[in-house]
């Protein structure tokens, strides 16, 4: 495999039009795999353990995890390939356009196959070099190797951070637009969003696919027409979530300043939904859950109604609708200023290409207000990585990729990255390309 690149680049917060807003966003790929890796801003690489299959933008899976590697696309075509004999056995022709072709043909990719633009060079069991079509079927045409062209090689990846980007509480990520909390802290890894989709890594580890939608989350807090206790507040949250959200269980989390929390899960569909909820006095932390993600985090002060003083009479009065709407919780000072500098390590679990060599992505993120420019140290056993120093502008991230050499077994390696005085380690787990029995 190539080595792959992604800059990520972090348009201007003072020009709104640069970015597409979006409120809110959810798991298009639950958190289960090892690791995720871009093709496109349509096609995904995700590891299941020790195979490799491919993900579509939609979250629908393309390739079963069936394979120990895929290419990336060269001009519209990769190659799903899987180690049999000490060899590349092709299994599928992949299109940018999500269509995948069986190959039924026993053959071999064991160089560079990208010969042309409707064929590709491949052997068959006994070593015999021949042309497959784009659709994976044997071509008549006999290899003349004096007439091939040049092998077209994988390119190097280029990806614009377009949207939220990460930052860290505790060593926990969340998400934000300039100041502002998109998702709260609560993801292990964040890689910034790029053309709607991030990738990111749940509390235990593992990765999932997030997706931007085009609507927002809102709640207005009011108060119900209901006997009062004088010691609760009656309130009723009018919750209005995406379209897309309309059949899903809508979870809100209301947690007091001890930490005691009340929980009512809504159930009804549709976009604009009531969440009747019963609270003491105090002042609550408001979080609306997707499942375990939050998606949505706010705050308000419950208020239970004064108790009449007995010798007053009370002419009854109308009822009236207090409404307050909650706007977004702003990031806290602590949560984006002292560590200008955050350092995220790709990778838990990598299964070594035919060279012994297995590649991982290191992102750096800056969130302070000035563009940062800081020698990067990789360190580690057989691990290189040709980028030395990094320039990241403000409220932006950039990725290097970085090698473990020499994988001849199964093991466990430790890689060490240091940059602006802050240092990260992280033990991967390596898989050698050859199975072991």
């Amino acid at each position: 495999m190539n080595k792959i690149r992604s800059i990520i680049i972090m348009a201007c917060l003072l020009v709104p039009a640069a970015l597409t807003r979006a409120e809110v966003a959810k798991w298009i790929i639950k958190p289960m795999a090892s690791a995720i890796a871009r093709m496109d801003n349509s096609h995904f690489k995700v590891w299941n353990e020790d195979k490799c299959g491919v993900f579509n933008s939609q979250g629908k899976q393309v390739v079963p995890f069936m394979a120990d590697s895929i290419t990336d696309f060269v001009g519209d075509v990769a190659v799903v390939l899987r180690e049999q004999d000490g060899h590349n056995r092709l299994l599928n022709v992949l299109h940018t356009d999500g269509s995948v072709f069986p190959v039924y043909e026993e053959v071999y990719v064991d160089e560079n196959p990208f010969v042309g633009t409707d064929r590709l060079l491949v052997t068959d069991r006994k070593g015999k070099e021949l042309f497959l079509d784009l659709a994976g079927k044997k071509m008549k045409e006999k290899v003349h190797r004096d007439n091939l062209p040049p092998a077209s090689p994988e390119p190097e990846l280029e990806f614009v951070a377009n949207g939220p980007i990460p930052f860290e509480v505790n060593d926990e990520y969340g998400y934000y637009y300039g100041q502002e909390i998109f998702l709260p802290e609560q993801f292990s890894e964040a890689q910034p969003f790029s053309n709607g989709y991030a990738i990111a890594a749940d509390h235990t580890g593992r990765y999932g696919l997030l997706r931007l939608l085009d609507d927002d989350v809102r709640i207005i807090k009011t108060r119900r027409e209901a006997p009062e206790d004088y010691i609760h507040e009656n309130i009723k949250l009018k919750l209005h979530v995406p379209e897309e959200l309309g059949n899903d269980i809508i979870t809100v989390m209301c947690t007091d300043v001890r930490g005691q929390s009340v929980k009512e899960d809504s159930y009804s569909g549709g976009t604009d939904r009531e969440v009747p909820l019963k609270l003491a006095a105090g002042r609550y932390v408001v979080n609306v859950l997707l499942g375990d993600l939050q998606i949505y985090t706010t705050s308000f002060t419950s208020t239970p109604p004064a108790k009449p003083k007995p010798q007053e009479k009370v002419q009854p009065k109308p009822a009236t609708q207090a409404s307050t709407t909650t706007t977004r919780t702003a990031v806290s000072s602590n949560a984006v200023s002292a560590a200008s500098v955050q350092i995220g390590i790709g990778a838990r679990t990598l299964k070594a290409n035919a060279k012994d060599c297995a590649s991982f992505t290191i992102t750096i993120t800056n969130n302070g207000n000035e563009t940062l420019t800081t020698p990067v140290r990789v360190s580690g056993k057989g691990v290189v990585c040709a980028t030395k120093q990094v320039t990241v502008k403000p409220h932006s991230s950039r990725s290097v990729t970085a090698t473990f050499t020499g994988i001849k077994g199964k093991e466990s390696r430790t890689v060490t990255v240091t940059a602006q005085g802050k240092t990260v380690s992280r033990t991967i787990a390596l898989n050698p390309f050859f199975t072991e029995f």
